[in-house]
């Protein structure tokens, strides 16, 4: 009996096993893994700013291709071509949603991270931070490193020039500027180590400037032009030959060149002709001026500023806005930023 009951069991389990295999045949085959995972993170280099030829600073942005902007951002430190990874303060880190990060450089070390009124100060490339809450005291001269702004917030701007201090990456107004308004400081010096800022004087756009860190001042009005108080301000050199985009309301704008003493209104924009509106100027060592217009196209003058003409496709710039740095020009595409020294050359940076 007990034998019985023991082949009875075998059997019936092997009709279990059975049954289910039939089953699972019936049903189909298993259904397969979701493969359509949520898709890789799109890699962005934004804000980035160069101490000089050797150092520069820049945000890597990791955002979720979902059309909400949600990103993550960290800190890349270049030097010599090698990149460190460091983390940013501690209140921007992590996903975040429309975030824009901009960058002011200070020196090899020394760097001011800012997201709209807050800033943060390092002084050892972001391996720790502090967060700029005061400005300080007002200041004669402007130190080796700093950066000039305007002092503005999102109603309007006064008629100061703020110095960012390379110390400790407060804020401090320069004292002994001619007696100008509207100023629009130019953020940093020459390759003389001239410094300048446009303003007006009586109704005439004027440009003042030191050789002394702004302990003097010289005083020069620019030719009657399309602008009468300046917006904002863009100023680049070939050699000893700057060219002056001054922004004015209502999309007017005046080109100026000069040799830093005296200027001369060579182009302004019109309402007929092309192009309306210039982002970007960047000189070339064989005279050449290439230019960005607000749709992205890029210009060319041969004649000094004076006349523009479309870009042919080995002249066309591969981005959309472009700004000079204390070293050279860096030109921004969508996900991607590239430098050059001189115009002409352009290498990607790397994104860690």
């Amino acid at each position: 009996m007990r034998r019985n009951r023991i082949l009875l069991a075998a059997l019936a389990l092997a009709l279990a096993a059975t049954a289910v295999v039939v089953l699972r045949e019936q049903a189909g085959p298993p259904p397969a893994p979701d493969t359509a995972a949520e898709p890789p993170p799109r890699t962005a280099l934004r804000g980035v700013d160069f101490a000089d030829e050797r150092h520069w600073f820049g945000v890597r942005a990791q955002c979720r291709d979902d059309g909400q902007d949600w990103c993550a951002h960290e800190l890349l430190a270049g030097q010599d071509g090698q990149v460190q990874l460091r983390e940013l303060p501690l209140e921007l880190r992590g996903d975040q949603q429309h975030l824009a990060i901009d960058l002011v450089a200070l020196g090899p070390s020394r760097l001011v991270v800012r997201d709209g009124q807050r800033r943060w100060f390092t002084a050892d490339a972001g391996q720790s931070w502090s967060r700029v809450e005061e400005d300080a005291a007002p200041v004669d001269r402007i130190p080796a490193g700093a950066v000039l702004e305007p002092d503005c917030t999102p109603t309007g701007c006064t008629s100061r020039v703020l110095v960012v201090l390379p110390e400790s990456g407060r804020r401090a107004e320069l004292r002994g500027l001619p007696p100008l308004d509207e100023l629009r400081p130019v953020p940093y010096p020459d390759t003389a180590g001239r410094w300048r800022v446009v303003g007006t004087h009586r109704d005439r756009l004027t440009v003042a400037s030191t050789v002394d860190e702004g302990r003097s001042w010289q005083v020069r009005e620019l030719p009657a032009g399309p602008v009468a108080r300046p917006k904002s301000v863009r100023l680049v050199f070939a050699g000893q030959t700057g060219y002056l985009l001054v922004n004015g309301e209502a999309q007017p704008q005046g080109l100026y060149r000069g040799d830093g003493e005296r200027w001369d209104l060579v182009w302004q924009a019109a309402g007929t002709s092309a192009p309306h509106v210039l982002l970007a100027l960047i000189p070339r060592p064989d005279g050449r001026l290439t230019a960005l217009d607000q749709a992205g196209q890029t210009w060319v003058s041969e004649d000094g500023g004076r006349s523009f003409r479309p870009a042919r496709p080995e002249e066309a710039l591969n981005g959309w806005r472009a700004y000079p740095t204390r070293s050279g020009h860096l030109l921004a595409a969508e996900t991607d930023i590239s430098h050059s020294p001189d115009g002409v050359t352009w290498t990607p940076l790397p994104k860690g």
